[in-house]
């Protein structure tokens, strides 16, 4: 287990003469104290490479975004929906005829909504350019398809074999990339049909004390948390397939810049961790995350995984100076909003719902710069 003092552990190991992996605990401690990602490589490349080594990958990465959890749901309608589970908790009976919101937001997170808050017609003032339901990239795989306004399914459910190993597998993060990969190898032996519908068919939570609790807090995590799960276990479809021209690459790719969506985000956590894994695929790797974030930036409007998309590039491997200043940008502009929570300590904020039913909450979560951006 980690200890509750991650960074006097890491002190204690990397003073510690008689501890053989004294360099991996340096870089560890440097990474929690700098957040320069090439600190990160070193450990992963470590020629004595141990799960002592792998260890100290995920102390290092130890309450950081994508590292050791995935980032909370930035959404309009998913932040109507924490008010709603509060109320509810409350003894409140909350129904919803209809919302509207100004602008898109992940069809993965309007599912999300209606599957907690009950089904109601959703409308969607202007989408705004680049059209959001577009891919940006053509590709052969799609999860999403819209008809008009509304996203539907490209993929059939899955089994329930699918869903047993997911909730074997997905119900709690992971320690870190590198164990969340290594954790979600059954994954990797279902069907890819299976796979994919897991990403847009997602059962309900586990009934695990986790979601339990979330459950009156955040009931859109399980949601989120999922979907990266998922793609890790894509990672490991065909292993045997050359990288370069195996379906998992295409897949992961594919939704990466596919119709913009939380799955778009946890294709490139996949990808990221393929890369820490394996050297050769970095340079790729990382054009890929930078190019996704670079078009979320260039887009006219608001695009919720912005801030996402920024923290994946500060921790994709081989990282480049003018990325890190990109990201870096992101995110302090962002630095309006109160500190992002980890799941289990999701502040009680009610989001003011207007009378047509659209949330304020996007309007003050994008500063304004953001909105004129060309």
């Amino acid at each position: 287990m980690l200890s509750a003092n991650v960074d006097e552990k890491l002190r204690e190991l990397a003073g510690d003469p008689k501890f053989p992996h004294r360099d991996a605990a340096r870089h560890a401690l440097r990474f929690r104290e700098s957040g320069d990602v090439a600190d990160l490589v070193a450990i992963a490349d470590d020629p004595h490479g141990c799960e002592t080594t792998d260890m100290l990958f995920a102390m290092a990465g130890q309450k950081q975004p994508w590292l050791n959890w995935v980032p909370m749901p930035q959404e309009s309608v998913i932040n109507i929906l924490r008010g709603i589970a509060r109320d509810r908790a409350a003894g409140k009976n909350v129904t919803v005829a209809e919302l509207g919101i100004s602008g898109p937001e992940p069809p993965s997170a309007i599912a999300a909504f209606l599957r907690v808050a009950g089904p109601a017609p959703v409308g969607i003032a202007n989408f705004g350019t680049p059209d959001p339901r577009v891919p940006l990239r053509p590709g052969r795989y799609a999860v999403w398809r819209y008809q008009g306004e509304t996203a539907q399914p490209a993929v059939e459910p899955p089994s329930a074999e699918a869903v047993r190993v997911l909730y074997a597998v997905g119900a709690e993060p992971w320690p870190s990339p590198l164990a969340g990969y290594a954790r979600a190898a059954p994954l990797g032996d279902l069907p890819l049909n299976d796979l994919l519908g897991l990403l847009v068919h997602p059962p309900r939570p586990p009934d695990v004390q986790r979601y339990r609790i979330l459950a009156d807090s955040d009931p859109a995590y399980w949601y989120r948390l999922l979907q990266p799960w998922v793609c890790l276990g894509i990672l490991h479809h065909r292993t045997d397939e050359p990288w370069a021209s195996s379906v998992r690459r295409q897949v992961l790719i594919d939704l990466a810049f596919g119709v913009e969506d939380w799955a778009c985000d946890a294709a490139l956590f996949a990808l990221v961790t393929a890369a820490y894994r394996e050297p050769a695929l970095r340079d790729e790797v990382r054009v890929l995350v930078r190019d996704r974030l670079v078009a979320a930036t260039k887009a006219p409007r608001p695009v919720t995984i912005w801030t996402s998309l920024a923290q994946l590039m500060l921790i994709t491997p081989g990282l480049l100076d003018g990325e890190r200043s990109l990201a870096t940008t992101v995110l302090e502009r962002n630095a309006d909003d109160d500190d992002e929570p980890e799941p289990e300590q999701v502040p009680a904020r009610p989001e003011p719902v207007q009378e047509n039913g659209a949330s304020s909450a996007r309007e003050r979560r994008w500063p304004r710069w953001l909105w004129g951006r060309r």
